[in-house]
């Protein structure tokens, strides 16, 4: 990690003139960044750094061109799945140590659950964690996971898997932890506070868990409803105090006039009256349906009260090629293959069949080797197996569930119910003929 360092990032400079959209980019020319309102400029900065190539590439123009301010609130987020590939965790290790010279906290964060009493009931409630930069271990308890411990956590925490239509890991593991996490960090206090009670042994009540899914008008069976949250049930049920200090060299208190008055307690209020801010998000030109997505969530009825989303990589007409020909500039890197295959979740439904086979093919060379500070790579996400064994234990079971079923659905999964599953494709599943009905990665913070 010592002496990395970013050559030749595009020059972006802030103005009010609007720029013409260039029709190429060209890494030679100097790109005006223009606020769409006044105020933005004056808001906290949100880098939601995913941990890809793209979003590296934006993070260090922002940085070398010294548009973020960690006087005014700006902050750098990693939301960690915990399935990723370990060469994407090393270069955001990586980023994290090259991103340090320029003063912006860079955190990394993950979904948790924790046990709290709710209509005098115990219950498991959502939240985040800050973790530090290395794997966790029984001699780094603070480290982040990389087994599927938090995508296991959630799917035992809602008892289905997610699917292209209801997207629960991004919004779960990605969309809610930030935001919850700049709540805190928007109220400008040392910590993040303890959540959770304080006995030695969970208190969570299988019977009254049962009787509550009964009264919301669930219809799962009782033992495949104990089965399906016992993972949950069983990892920590609070989280600790944790200090800003502890986990971000960067970290120094800043005083944001904006923020005056705008929390509630020891959170921030976000919306009309509350704290807004900007995020900056790391899509490029040739991804214009995501672009398109993300911005609809400037407004207010669509997105989150308070976020003014910017895709500068998109204003500066950035491709992948663009993207590739920036870290071949530099003298370190992403270690994956510049198609994104192995990128973000490592077996992802939403890769698509052609992707999805890439992927297995490279992943059964892999997953055998022992991976340098991480160990073998089997039963975890990098491997197919322990897909197929999530979907099997968190899917829906139609005929062990006793419902009606139609045609041949007996199953439904990650990838609904067009017969396609991770169990068929560890069988040998050739993708081709589903390949029109399956999606293209199409994830985004």
């Amino acid at each position: 990690m010592a002496g990395l360092a970013i050559r030749k990032a595009p020059n972006l400079s802030v103005s009010r003139r609007v720029a013409k959209p260039p029709p190429k980019h060209d890494p030679q020319q100097d790109y005006v960044f223009r606020y769409r309102a006044k105020k933005h400029g004056e808001l906290p900065h949100v880098v939601k750094f995913s941990g890809g190539r793209s979003s590296g590439m934006l993070l260090f123009a922002l940085l070398e061109n010294r548009l973020l301010d960690p006087t005014r609130g700006d902050v750098i987020v990693f939301n960690n799945t915990s399935a990723e590939h370990p060469d994407t965790y090393r270069y955001v290790q990586d980023c994290i140590g090259a991103a340090r010279i320029y003063g912006i906290p860079f955190f990394q964060i993950e979904f948790q659950t924790y046990e709290d009493a709710r209509k005098g009931e115990w219950t498991r409630l959502p939240t985040y964690r800050l973790v530090n930069e290395q794997p966790k271990s029984p001699d780094n308890p603070n480290g982040f996971h990389w087994q599927g411990e938090v995508y296991e956590e959630l799917l035992s925490w809602s008892g289905y898997v997610p699917n292209q239509f209801n997207r629960i890991c991004t919004r779960h593991l990605k969309l809610d932890v930030t935001r919850n996490f700049l709540r805190d960090w928007l109220a400008s206090r040392p910590s993040i506070p303890r959540l959770g009670h304080y006995g030695e042994k969970s208190r969570m009540d299988p019977e009254i868990a049962f009787r509550r899914h009964q009264n919301n008008q669930g219809g799962v069976p009782k033992e495949i409803f104990l089965q399906k949250r016992a993972y949950v049930w069983h990892r920590p049920h609070f989280r600790h105090e944790q200090r800003y200090d502890e986990y971000c060299q960067d970290w120094k208190p800043f005083e944001n006039t904006a923020l005056k008055g705008k929390t509630f307690g020891d959170r921030a209020r976000f919306g009309k009256g509350g704290v807004e801010y900007v995020s900056m998000i790391g899509l490029r030109a040739d991804e214009p349906h995501r672009i398109q997505r993300v911005m609809d969530r400037n407004n207010t009825t669509a997105g989150y009260e308070g976020e003014h989303v910017y895709t500068p990589l998109g204003d500066m007409a950035v491709t992948r090629n663009d993207v590739n020909a920036f870290w071949d500039r530099q003298n370190w890197d992403l270690s994956l293959p510049n198609d994104a295959s192995l990128s973000n979740c490592v077996y992802c439904f939403l890769k698509g069949a052609a992707n999805l086979d890439i992927v297995h093919s490279r992943m059964e060379n892999e997953k055998a080797a022992e991976t340098d500070g991480f160990g073998s790579l089997a039963n975890t996400p990098c491997d197919l197996a322990w897909w197929e064994q999530v979907e099997g234990k968190y899917g829906r079971d139609l005929v062990a569930e006793g419902r009606k079923t139609r045609g041949n659905v007996k199953h439904i999964g990650f990838f609904g119910s067009d017969g396609v599953s991770y169990k068929a494709m560890n069988n040998g599943l050739d993708l081709g003929e589903f390949a029109e009905t399956m999606l293209p990665c199409d994830c985004t913070e």
